[in-house]
């Protein structure tokens, strides 16, 4: 199977990432519809509106899940980036023209995007512990949450690695410009 062009490798990971892509879209569009749940609950609680709320929500609305949605979106929201980048680098693979200025953007945007939504996770675990013991919540099954941090390589190395393929594509793009200006 050939890599770049129609029917390609590239054409099959476009399609698998397209449906990667719509996916995490349908999940953020349901995370943000239970924040608005969420937040309109939460009013019409205070304010006191017509009858109470219906039980279901009411112990949803009490569960430690409710403290990381929007942590969790904003980390889906970095997914969804990084996801939408890599289609559309695929799209140039297919297109068989591959050095091109927007799959360096493409790269180092993605770069970015790893590094976001490490912080992001960084951020997660400082937060949840903190609310957990704030609020002295017990944790289901007995389960101790100890904030620590601990630094995953892979995902500084895959940042760090971007960079440098960005580098190269760039450059590559430079090369092939000048090329098409010798004779």
């Amino acid at each position: 199977m050939k890599t770049l062009g129609q029917g390609s490798l590239a054409s099959l990971l476009k399609i698998l990432l397209d449906i990667v892509y719509y996916l995490l879209w349908a999940v953020l569009g349901l995370a943000s519809l239970i924040i608005v749940v969420i937040v309109f609950g939460g009013l019409y609680r205070l304010l006191g509106f017509g009858s109470d709320l219906p039980s279901s929500i009411r112990q949803f609305l009490a569960m430690d899940v409710v403290l990381a949605l929007p942590l969790a979106i904003m980390a889906l929201a970095a997914v969804t980036f990084v996801v939408d980048r890599l289609r559309r680098i695929m799209a140039t693979l297919i297109a068989g023209d591959p050095f091109v200025e927007e799959n360096s953007n493409h790269l180092r945007s993605i770069a970015i995007g790893i590094a976001v939504y490490q912080l992001l996770h960084y951020g997660a675990h400082g937060v949840l512990s903190l609310m957990i013991t704030l609020l002295g919540r017990p944790i289901e099954g007995g389960a101790r949450v100890v904030p620590e941090f601990s630094l995953n390589l892979g995902a500084w190395f895959a940042v760090l690695a971007m960079l440098v393929l960005a580098e190269i594509f760039r450059e590559g793009t430079r090369m092939r410009e000048e090329q098409k200006l010798t004779i």
